[in-house]
């Protein structure tokens, strides 16, 4: 029996073309901004500076792209107001044309994150961040989005136990779980 190696060649080519048309790259809100690091931002003409705007971005990548339908949101920057301004996304993403994605919450940027956010050796602080968690992924809930994406930045600082903050952090972890 001999091998039509054409054939073959053309059902392998066939197969990377089906898995392209279905690869999706989700875009990030701040992508769309003023970047910058920690050491400073850096201002650039046209960026958005609403989340509208960025919906707006967003939605013109996907209509050139055909693969980027999600963008994802960082609770403190695109939704301030946290649960609260669930209805303004919902709307963006029908006068837009893209729905939001993954949601992700912020325990780096204030102050109070100095030592650690989860694994903070305030107990006030702590509880701050896990209601925080908690509110991300209601937020995530309410807008269908199946990724709450944490970046937890408790790193290790000469001033902590690198041993308690490990016992912090498991202790995190046994909150009472969602309904």
């Amino acid at each position: 029996m001999a091998i039509d190696g054409a054939g073959v060649a053309e059902r392998e080519a066939q197969k990377v073309w089906q898995a392209l048309d279905g690869f999706r790259i989700e875009v990030p809100s701040w992508g769309f901004a003023n970047t910058g690091t920690r050491f400073g931002k850096f201002v650039q003409g046209g960026a958005a500076t609403t989340i509208e705007e960025k919906f707006s971005d967003a939605s013109q990548v996907n209509a050139l792209t055909g693969a980027s339908p999600t963008v994802a949101l960082h609770v403190l920057w695109d939704l301030p107001g946290g649960k609260a301004d669930v209805p303004a996304i919902q709307g963006l993403e029908k006068k837009y044309g893209v729905k939001a994605g993954s949601i992700n919450p912020n325990l780096f940027q204030d102050a109070e994150y100095k030592y650690g956010s989860i694994a903070n050796p305030s107990a006030e602080i702590r509880g701050n961040a896990l209601a925080h968690l908690l509110d991300s992924v209601e937020i995530g809930r309410e807008l269908g989005s199946k990724d709450v994406s944490l970046w937890i930045a408790d790193g290790y600082s000469r001033c902590l136990s690198i041993h308690g903050q490990k016992s912090k952090v498991v202790s995190s972890q046994r909150t009472p779980k969602l309904a």
